[in-house]
Parts: C-alpha cells; sequence; structure tokens
C-alpha cells in the first residue's frame, strides 16, 4: 500500500493513524489563518487583473472536480458571449517562466491537466506556478476577457473576484482536520467565505448534508467511450455487455469516484480488475497491459496517447459537468456585477 493510500484511509475514517500529528494542529492552525487574514488585509498588495478572476480550488487535497468545473465555466461563459482563459499551476512539469499550452502540448512539458482542459475548453492557457505572473502573460499575449484559475484558492498572490469550491460528495472533508491529521488545506469554516460551493454528484449525501452549507449538485455526464487513439466511440452498454472483464487504470486523486462512475453506467465491479497510479503519474509503456481490455480516464489518456503500446483494446471515458440552471443564472449575475466594477 502506498503512503498516500496510508494517509487517506486514515483521513477518511478507517483507521486514525494520523492522530500521532494532532498536537501540531493548534500550530498549523494558525499558520493557516494567518496567511489568510494577511491576504484580507494586504489585498491592495497581491495582483487584481484588469478582468474579472475567477477560481475553482478546493479546501482538501485530492480529486474533487475542478478540471470538468473549469471546462463547464469557459463552456458557460463562451455562450454568452465571453472570451475565457485559463490559469494553472502544471503540477508535475518544470516550469521556469509562464508556458502558453495548445492541444499538441506536451504532458511531460506543462502537466497532464493543462493538456486536457486546453483539448476541452479550447481556451487560450498558460501555466506557471507563481499564477498571478500566469495571469499576466495570458493577459498581455490573449485577447482575453475572464480568467478562470485551475486550482489556486491558497494562491494568495493573486487576488480573486468569484471563488468556487469543489466538494467530493462521498468523501467530504473527511474527518474535518487539516493536514496532516485531516485532509484539508484550510479550515471548513473557509467554505463560508466562498462565493459558491460545488460538488459532483447527483443527489445529497450524509457528507455533504452534515456540513449545513448551501451545496450546488452538478452531476457528471459521462459519453461514450473513446478509444485512445481517439479514432472509435463505444457505447457504454454494449462495452460493458461485450465485455465481461475489463481493466481499470487510474493515475488521478480520487480513482474511486471513477469507478463509481463507470458502475453507473452499467459496469459489473466484480468483473474487474484495477491498477491505481499516483495522481499525475507519469505512464511508461510498461504501464499498461498487453492482453487486456482497459478503460481509463481522459487525464491519464492524454499522457498515454504519446506512448509506443501494443494494445489496441485501450478506452477512456471522457465527462463533462452538467451546471444547474440556478447556478449559471448566480454565476453570471455576479459576474456581471464585476464586469461593471472593472
Amino acid at each position: 500500500m502506498s503512503v498516500e493510500s496510508l494517509f487517506t484511509r486514515s483521513w477518511y475514517g478507517r483507521c486514525g493513524w494520523t492522530n500521532v500529528f494532532r498536537p501540531l494542529q493548534p500550530l498549523i492552525r494558525r499558520l493557516v489563518l494567518n496567511k489568510r487574514r494577511a491576504f484580507l488585509e494586504q489585498s491592495k498588495k497581491s495582483y487584481r487583473a484588469p478582468v474579472p478572476v475567477v477560481v475553482v480550488g478546493n479546501i482538501s487535497v485530492g480529486g474533487t472536480g475542478k478540471s470538468p468545473m473549469v471546462v463547464a465555466l469557459c463552456q458557460l461563459l463562451k455562450a454568452h458571449g465571453y472570451r475565457p482563459g485559463i490559469v494553472s499551476r502544471g503540477h508535475g512539469a518544470k516550469i521556469t517562466v509562464p508556458t502558453p499550452v495548445y492541444p499538441e502540448s506536451s504532458t511531460l512539458a506543462v502537466g497532464d491537466e493543462p493538456v486536457m482542459l486546453v483539448r476541452r475548453a479550447a481556451c487560450p492557457m498558460v501555466v506557471f506556478s507563481k499564477r498571478d505572473e500566469a495571469v499576466k502573460y495570458l493577459l498581455a499575449t490573449t485577447d482575453v476577457d475572464v480568467v478562470i484559475s485551475d486550482d489556486g484558492m491558497q494562491h494568495y498572490q493573486l487576488n480573486r473576484d468569484i471563488e468556487v469550491a469543489m466538494l467530493d460528495a462521498k468523501r467530504g472533508v473527511g474527518n474535518g482536520q487539516l493536514l496532516p491529521v485531516g485532509p484539508l488545506r484550510e479550515p471548513v469554516e473557509r467554505l463560508k467565505e466562498v462565493d459558491f460551493v460545488v460538488s459532483v454528484s447527483h443527489e445529497m449525501t450524509d457528507a455533504l448534508e452534515k456540513l449545513s452549507l448551501p451545496i450546488t449538485l452538478a452531476p457528471l455526464i459521462p459519453s461514450r467511450l473513446m478509444s485512445l487513439d481517439g479514432a472509435r466511440r463505444l457505447d457504454c452498454q454494449q462495452a460493458f455487455v461485450s465485455h465481461t472483464k475489463w481493466h481499470i487504470m487510474a493515475g488521478i486523486g480520487n480513482p474511486e469516484r471513477f469507478i463509481d462512475t463507470l458502475e453507473q453506467l452499467g459496469l459489473q465491479k466484480k468483473h474487474t480488475t484495477h491498477q491505481w497510479f499516483a495522481d499525475h503519474h507519469a505512464f511508461d509503456k510498461n504501464d499498461i497491459p498487453a492482453d487486456r481490455a482497459i478503460i481509463m480516464t481522459e487525464k491519464d489518456a492524454v499522457k498515454c496517447q504519446s506512448l509506443s503500446v501494443v494494445n489496441e483494446n485501450i478506452w477512456y471515458l471522457p465527462v463533462s459537468l452538467q451546471l444547474p440552471e440556478c447556478f449559471q443564472h448566480a454565476f453570471l449575475e455576479k459576474l456581471n456585477l464585476i464586469k461593471v466594477d472593472h
């Protein structure tokens, strides 16, 4: 079992060994709150872009659905006449200057999620660890009029106009403790300060209800399976009937959510095998079995498409986030007011 799995099991209630770090909690909480307080008191010193900036992030580590939300917001904005652009850290890539991302960019050079995002959102995108510098470069080289920051809720060098916090429906906030005792980067109370809290789910769960917060539910809508080379499509129900044995691969923050999505489409988990890798895993062709029918996430597929694999039975599942009309209206209304101020 990986170190990541050991921490996850403790954070989400299966054991509690991370409680050995509990004496550090007061100090960690003070540091986190001081960072937030300094931003609020000195926000005029952080970079404020001449266009609205929307941060899509979370207060916990692990996958919560940020990427589908970024794509959904870009599509919403373009449908209403805006010209959105995206900035991101480019996790795992060695980036020393603000770097534009293109559909044909190397995942090793700019990161896996940025390549997936720029292909799906079809918007200008720049990656750099200093998101304020990434925004400046994006604005200097494109005509975008709204910036979406993929993650960066705790990157306070960048001022923001709207914050969208993503929550996992099943995991919620785990044990509610800050790192490393729990999965949280900031205290739970931080969710009361954001503009929107969104969970990728069809229904309210116990983990969400206990937070007593207004939470928008936005379900993931999967499309048909796509072959790794993008040349073939396969209906999910047909696929799960014709192939009773599937090998599931994922190098994402929350692979259980991927399995849940597949099961909702008819996959029988008892007839599958799986291979979980660390988030942002750099795939090698030796990671991929040559003799099994494989399903992977879209984020993993963008990395594997450049590999010389012999298996022609590799598929990935594109998904889209369905934003409720009430959220769309509230988001656009808030953005229009902010745009007037800018």
